[in-house]
């Protein structure tokens, strides 16, 4: 099976999750910012999936999971290791749906990466299943590589954007300041409130009247 990395907009998409362990768990967090509708479908839940069905993050069917659960599916997570469940979810899921089968990647159509989050910015690996533990020591150099402050210095690199393609510029001027402000300079907070005030104060491109 050939896998190509996207991303992918969850907004309000319906996402069945089937089993409510610790496994269950990892993968609700893992998409849980992506505004999508999580249906979790399982006789118990974890103390911190209660929580989140609590906290009204979540949805939660207190059953035992039947076929009839994946209709209007758009994303399944298998997060059980019992094969009748997994028999029983690759035969009644919706054509059009995703499936992620956690006991066995290669058998559904997606996985998940390990990822890297600042912000903004999202760094993702995956083996396709070769070697997690690879990707868990890639994951870890890249949080050395990358801290946790680059958060801000990535939102930096979004504001400046913005207002770089509203001025009153050539696009090579544009791409000039695009490649400048990847300097290492711009790493230093000082320096990233001198540019952006600067930038607000240059002539914006006139908006054609209607």
């Amino acid at each position: 099976m050939a896998y190509v990395p996207l991303n992918i907009d969850f907004t309000d998409k319906q996402v069945k999750v089937i089993g409510g362990g610790k496994i269950a768990e990892r993968r609700v967090r893992a998409i849980l910012e992506s505004d999508a509708v999580i249906h979790v479908i399982s006789p118990e839940l974890t103390e911190d999936l209660f929580q989140l069905y609590l906290d009204e993050k979540i949805l939660w069917k207190k059953k035992i999971f039947e076929s009839s659960d994946l209709e209007d599916a758009d994303f399944i997570i298998s997060a059980t290791n019992q094969q009748e469940v997994n028999d029983v979810i690759k035969k009644a899921a919706p054509k059009h749906s995703l499936i992620n089968m956690v006991s066995d990647a290669q058998v559904g159509n997606v996985i998940f990466p390990g990822t890297l989050k600042r912000g903004k910015l999202q760094i993702s690996v995956t083996s396709t299943g070769a070697s997690p533990k690879l990707v868990s020591n890639i994951l870890d150099d890249l949080e050395k590589q990358y801290p946790v402050d680059y958060e801000e210095y990535v939102e930096f690199l979004f504001e400046s954007r913005i207002i770089i393609k509203s001025l009153n510029l050539e696009k090579t001027e544009k791409n000039q300041l695009l490649e400048s402000i990847l300097s290492y300079q711009y790493f230093d907070k000082d320096e990233q409130n001198k540019l952006t005030n600067w930038l607000r104060r240059q002539p914006k491109k006139r908006t054609r009247e209607e």
